[in-house]
């Protein structure tokens, strides 16, 4: 994990770690991500649920900003989507 501004994780980390479990919910029968799927997802990227949640709220009125995050979060899931091994 790659830290900013103190204990906050850096955008990358955020992006990979959103990707991934995105991409474990999508592969379930109800798109829903399995609480074991996402302590998986979270320890292998060494985050924390928490993490994520501080990340959000910091940056969360930096609209321009959280946009691009989202932008590239969108565009990472439509390359996993388009990928010959899918979201696997």
């Amino acid at each position: 994990m790659n830290s900013v501004d103190g204990d906050l994780i850096d955008p990358e980390d955020f992006i990979e770690t959103y990707v991934d479990l995105r991409a474990a919910a999508l592969i379930t029968e109800d798109g829903q991500v399995t609480g074991a799927s996402r302590s998986e997802v979270l320890d292998r990227h060494g985050i924390s649920e928490g993490d994520l949640i501080s990340f959000a709220e910091i940056h969360g009125e930096d609209l321009i900003f959280m946009q691009e995050i989202w932008n590239e979060i969108e565009l990472r899931m439509e390359n996993k989507r388009s990928s010959p091994e899918g979201l696997n």
